[in-house]
């Protein structure tokens, strides 16, 4: 760590800059441009759009690893925290949990050396190691689709900058970014599981490279972090940091954390509002009309945010389907938006994450009604791994309800109808006795979402032949 924060004043200093090899000028204070308020509107919403991921993964690490040793829900960097059972209701913590596999989780920093994550033989069970970069893009993830699970494997992790050998008998994992995370999701069918699940993941190891090929135990008390915030909900600090701070913190995070080479342009667009790797920002010296055109950016951006929360991805029977998970380009709203909701999603080649908010006609969902979502026969999700569907409130947190049932799919043991086709039933009360099987409980107040996941998903719907059909209010 002591590398990373010299190479953070090492880069305030610099005069000249260099991102993804290019160089650029060195930039002058926002106080000194010829920026009318209107234009600094314009680039403070581009700007917070375009940084947001990268501000949001650092707090949500920070909030996830703000502990000295790991618990039930967190561990410090570069140890793993193990999710021994499904969480319910009342767990807060990461939004968009899923319920269909245990989680494996760890944030990492990969500034003083890369990691060696060693993975166990699972034999076909389903699990996916996904390596998520501080701009929520995923440049690996192996897995049970990707490789054998008859042997371990053992993968070198590396950040931007590491130059080395790649040891014998490893794979080489490059993150583009020094901070980054691993998803980790081992496959279980519930509760008569976790004993073998949660042997799989005490074999799930990071080892420092240096410390490789020796006995290695992780430290078991690691300094707190100052100035984390480790009980207010991550997208509420997101969305409470001043201009300031937000672009103090993007500049801050740039330095080694480089943006992709297709947002060079971006970046250079952006150099004339004071937004550089590791470049002081501070709006002390501003106008008053300029401050508030950059306020006023920064709330047109969230708002921009919401909107585009709204319709994720290309809407089909009002879902918003999603085929660039994890490759979001240069879209920096959606890339924005995806992040807000949850950061880590599967690629499309391990997860298809249908999502949705509206029922057939466009009308938001909410716990005041019931609906019916039925599948026709033989247009049941296809995934070669398995399928579920789960109800989040607005937030991506999971809903409180009597049965503890907070997703529904192919292994809940539903009863299809007498033509073949399948009714899942959406709603705050119990359908009754018979129907209950299918019953996904529903919020009694308020609007809530959809998400369906279809893991290793089939051909069907990589060519988009197959979509969901609409969620319909019920009689």
């Amino acid at each position: 760590m002591r590398n990373f924060y010299r190479g953070l004043l090492a880069s305030a200093l610099l005069a000249v800059v260099t991102v993804t090899n290019v160089v650029l000028p060195a930039t002058r204070s926002l106080a000194e441009t010829e920026l009318t308020p209107e234009e600094a509107r314009a680039l403070a919403k581009d700007a917070w759009l375009f940084g947001m991921p990268l501000v949001m993964f650092e707090i949500q690490a920070d909030f996830l690893t703000h502990v000295t040793k790991p618990g039930a829900a967190k561990a410090p960097v570069n140890q793993f925290v193990h999710y021994r059972q499904f969480i319910d209701a009342s767990n807060r913590s990461i939004v968009g949990f899923n319920v269909d596999n245990l989680y494996s989780l760890s944030w990492i920093d990969l500034s003083d050396e890369p990691l060696v994550l060693s993975v166990p033989a699972v034999g076909d069970r389903y699990w996916v190691m996904q390596i998520v970069d501080a701009w929520n893009g995923v440049p690996a993830a192996p897995g049970s689709r990707t490789h054998d699970g008859d042997r371990p494997h053992d993968f070198l992790i590396a950040g931007p900058d590491w130059d080395g050998p790649v040891p014998e008998g490893m794979e080489l994992l490059r993150s583009p970014t020094n901070l980054a995370g691993i998803g980790g999701r081992t496959y279980c069918s519930g509760a008569d599981e976790y004993e073998l699940v949660n042997a799989i993941q005490d074999n799930y190891r990071l080892t420092p490279l240096s410390a490789w090929g020796q006995p290695y135990a992780p430290p078991s008390e690691v300094p707190l972090k100052a100035g984390v915030d480790g009980v207010t909900l991550v997208n509420d600090q997101v969305l409470a940091l001043s201009s300031e701070e937000f672009f103090s913190n993007l500049n801050r995070l740039l330095a080694t954390n480089p943006p992709y080479a297709d947002d060079v342009p971006m970046l250079e667009k952006l150099r004339p509002l004071g937004i550089e790797p590791g470049a002081p920002f501070s709006t002390a010296e501003m106008s008053d009309d300029l401050r508030t055109g950059v306020d006023e950016g920064v709330a047109d951006a969230k708002v921009a945010l919401a909107e585009e929360s709204r319709q994720l991805g290309k809407l089909v029977n009002n879902w918003g389907l999603t085929y660039d998970m994890g490759r979001f380009g240069t879209r920096y709203a959606y890339r924005a938006a995806w992040t807000f909701v949850g950061i880590g999603g599967n690629l499309i080649e391990d997860a298809f994450y249908p999502l949705t908010l509206l029922d057939a006609v466009g009308n938001p969902l909410t716990g005041e009604h019931a609906y019916t979502l039925t599948f026709a026969e033989g247009a049941w999700p296809p995934a070669a791994a398995f399928w579920s569907m789960t109800m989040y409130d607005l937030e991506g947190y999971l809903v409180n309800n009597p049965l503890n049932r907070y997703a529904i799919g192919d292994r809940s043991g539903m009863t299809p109808n007498p033509d073949g086709s399948l009714t899942i039933f959406i709603q705050a009360e119990t359908p009754g006795d018979e129907k209950e099987a299918n019953w996904l409980p529903a919020p009694g107040k308020g609007p809530f979402k959809l998400a369906l996941r279809l893991y290793v998903p089939g051909e069907a719907v990589l060519n988009e032949s197959w979509v969901p059909p609409a969620v319909q209010l019920a009689n």
